[in-house]
């Protein structure tokens, strides 16, 4: 990739704001997760999963600002 490009993708990728923070964790697998702690076994809505995917966790530093995130 050429230099250019890299830069203009740094950048663009600097303008979203609400990134997930589950790491190499599918969605899928955050699903399961959610679905297992609950105790009535029942499926996450897809509001839970979207929050639950954007949680900070305390003492790691992000790059983003948290407040975008709530």
């Amino acid at each position: 990739m050429d230099d250019q490009k890299k830069v203009r993708n740094k950048a663009n990728r600097q303008l979203l704001d609400d990134m997930h923070t589950v790491g190499p964790t599918s969605y899928a697998m955050l699903r399961q997760n959610l679905k297992e702690k609950d105790p009535n076994k029942e499926e996450p809505s897809k509001a839970k999963v979207y929050r639950d995917s954007r949680k900070r966790k305390p003492g790691k530093s992000y790059k983003t600002s948290y407040e975008k995130t709530r």
